[in-house]
């Protein structure tokens, strides 16, 4: 029916507009009744402008704008959104397989009981974590022991992955066979960097095959075997390349400039990730260590909010210095604001 001057008619919220109309008043804004007869009235409680609560067609999503760019991660109201175009599906990067093999005859698998001389595998729970964090798929292969056949055996089960992280045997000791592996696999293109902690760091392709049997190149990131090392590392060259995977185009994490409350001495040349716990005193960042910065004290991680970044060129810094923090969970974890 036309809605003609003077006139109103009762419509659903989102309805519409009937022909005629300029205008829709809310209904609490009416005085909610609805009087009986031929000539039925509502009272209206406020002044109405033409074009009040109006919702025109396009004002949201104008005809041939971009809606979502590439890279966009969908999450709930990218879905809204394209739910309201009408989209049933679109084209997604996939989220890529990342297959996680420890190395070592020490190790112990969680939840197995621990003899003498032996550690539990912490490296493939918190990769697989990391993994996940940043959007990956993790596939945990296990432990490898120290020797060739071994890693090779464990290996050929991620060779459908599309990275492949191995924590362990990348250093200088007589079992660290990650490096000839992987010389024999594939290619290495390095496999140290000066970096404290994780400066046994190997990186090279692995000849593996795509789920038709294709053969294709997988790139490989030989960790260092201490917990916090391999963490780090994670952040700094695997966290990046996931997420590069992943079509995204923010890989770095924030960078904030703070004063630090604890002294850092640098005695070999390496660019220190030192962990800390940010937080913020007025206008100004602080940093102070999480306490003790061994390589296998995970706890240094667990505790930290940020990697405060030594330059190698440096004698280290003193208390009160202004130093560069990369920041790990800058929403998440809210010590700092």
């Amino acid at each position: 029916c036309r809605v003609e001057p003077g006139t109103a008619v009762r419509i659903m919220t989102g309805a519409p507009l009937p022909e005629g109309a300029d205008s829709v008043v809310r209904f609490e804004d009416t005085d909610e009744t609805l009087r009986s007869g031929p000539s039925a009235e509502i009272g209206i409680l406020k002044e109405v402008e033409p074009g009040w609560d109006i919702r025109r067609a396009g004002e949201d999503i104008a005809r041939a704008s971009l809606v979502l760019s590439r890279g966009v991660v969908i999450s709930p109201s990218e879905v809204g959104v394209l739910a309201s175009l009408g989209r049933q599906a679109v084209k997604v990067v996939r989220r890529p397989r990342v297959a996680i093999l420890a190395t070592g005859n020490e190790l112990v698998d969680v939840g197995q009981p621990l003899p003498d001389g032996k550690i539990y595998n912490s490296n493939s729970y918190s990769l697989a974590a990391l993994v996940s964090y940043c959007g990956g798929i993790p596939e945990i292969l296990g432990i490898a022991r120290d020797s060739e056949d071994s890693l090779v055996a464990r290996l050929r089960k991620g060779l459908t992955a599309d990275m492949l992280l191995t924590s362990g045997g990348v250093s200088l000791g007589d079992y660290d066979v990650v490096k000839d592996v992987l010389a024999k696999q594939g290619e290495i293109g390095f496999w140290t960097v000066r970096m404290k902690p994780g400066k046994p760091l190997a990186f090279g392709m692995i000849k593996g095959v795509n789920k038709t049997g294709v053969g294709r190149g997988i790139p490989h990131l030989g960790l260092p075997g201490n917990p916090v090392s391999s963490m780090i590392t994670f952040e700094l060259f695997a966290r990046p390349a996931i997420l590069k995977m992943m079509g995204k185009k923010n890989l770095a994490r924030p960078l904030i400039e703070a004063l630090i409350e604890d002294e850092v001495v640098n005695t070999d040349g390496r660019r220190i990730f030192a962990r800390v716990v940010v937080s913020r005193r007025g206008e100004q960042y602080f940093a102070r260590l999480t306490g003790p910065q061994g390589s296998g004290m995970l706890t240094s991680m667990a505790l930290a909010n940020g990697l405060a970044i030594i330059p190698e060129d440096s004698e280290g810094v003193a208390a009160g210095d202004k130093v560069r923090v990369m920041m790990l969970d800058w929403s998440e974890k809210q010590a700092y604001v």
